[in-house]
């Protein structure tokens, strides 16, 4: 199951990510409108959960002995991302959740 979410979680990540490097080209480039402006603002959070999905399973696959399940090596893992992630949504979202920002 675990290479499963592995597999799944690589492919994902390499094709956000080369989805943002064409998205990059075409506004660079002036082609394509909005859309690929549109692309770069809101598929930061998608390519950060495949990178954290990602690179978790990744390093509890390198680090655990196949032969054994440990749910401390995956909850020490799996928390740090998922706060990392948590994170990440807030700073994303701050201006909408209400939260002051301030000018410095």
């Amino acid at each position: 199951m675990l290479q499963h979410l592995r597999h799944l979680s690589a492919v994902l990540f390499y094709l956000l990510g080369l989805s943002f490097f064409a998205a990059y080209f075409l506004v660079r480039t002036d082609f394509g409108g909005a859309a690929p402006a549109l692309w770069l603002t809101i598929g930061d959070l998608p390519l950060t959960l495949a990178a954290c999905l990602y690179g978790g399973t990744s390093l509890y696959g390198g680090i655990a002995n196949p032969e054994k399940h440990s749910r401390t090596l995956a909850l020490t893992i799996a928390l740090p991302l998922a706060l990392l992630f948590l994170f990440l949504v807030t700073l994303n979202f701050w201006e909408v959740l209400g939260l002051p920002v301030r000018n410095y």
